[in-house]
């Protein structure tokens, strides 16, 4: 994981370093990417960012649960109506989880490990972000999620038949400083939605004895970086 993001940082500042350099005086004018009309803001733009996931569900007690560390990376457009506010829309991949115990059984015997849960998301977040000063914004707004896969340890788990919910809903709050074309940012991603349907028993594991998930909520604290192009 943490190659993977120093890759991600090394392509994003190489690519706008390169970018910057190919063009008259190195910087980008608003003309550029509103197909040639202007705004008056300076957040009007797109970008590419990644970062750190801090990532534990509330809700019901997890079996020895604890918090799942992984990582997020997708890309952003960003509309100024004026120098305080603007909307920026992000689409990412987001990997979410948690560590629990899991039961499984050997013959007749029970056996528990400790294992990471782990779900990769495709989510779209709807922001308005207000700029505070000229390089500290704060953003919140809706976004919705897409579950695309899961895994216990390195088992992949069918979604359906273990009971997930491939689509969610939530909110997100932070905040982010500018510096130069970068923005290095946190923020809070709380889910509505449940991880599980937990309206239907499962059998899990070879145990004979159906059992409910349990009623869990994604939870997120994220740290970022990005790197954008805007007037």
């Amino acid at each position: 994981m943490k190659k993977s993001l120093l890759f991600l940082l090394l392509a994003v500042t190489t690519s706008t370093a390169a970018f910057a350099q190919a063009r008259p005086g190195g910087t980008l004018t608003s003309k550029d990417y509103t197909g040639g009309k202007s705004t008056d803001s300076g957040n009007t733009g797109f970008g590419v960012k990644g970062g750190y996931n801090f990532s534990r569900p509330y809700g019901d007690d997890i079996p020895n649960g604890s918090a799942y560390h992984d990582f997020h990376a997708g890309v952003y457009g960003q509309f100024g109506f004026n120098n305080f506010s603007s909307v920026m829309v992000e689409l990412l991949y987001n990997r979410k989880g948690y560590n629990s115990d899991v039961t499984s059984y050997n013959g007749t015997q029970q056996v528990k490990t400790n294992q990471a849960t782990k779900m990769a998301y495709f989510e779209l977040p709807i922001l308005y972000v207000a700029n505070l000063t000229d390089n500290f914004a704060v953003h919140i707004g809706p976004q919705v999620s897409l579950l695309t896969n899961a895994k216990s340890g390195d088992k992949i788990l069918g979604l359906a038949e273990n009971g997930f919910n491939t689509v969610d809903f939530g909110g997100i709050v932070g905040g982010a400083y500018r510096v130069g074309p970068a923005r290095i940012g946190a923020r809070y991603d709380l889910s509505f939605g449940k991880i599980f349907d937990t309206s239907t028993k499962f059998n899990f594991a070879g145990s004979t004895t159906p059992s409910y998930n349990p009623s869990i909520h994604n939870q997120v604290i994220q740290l970022y970086v990005s790197v954008g192009f805007r007037q």
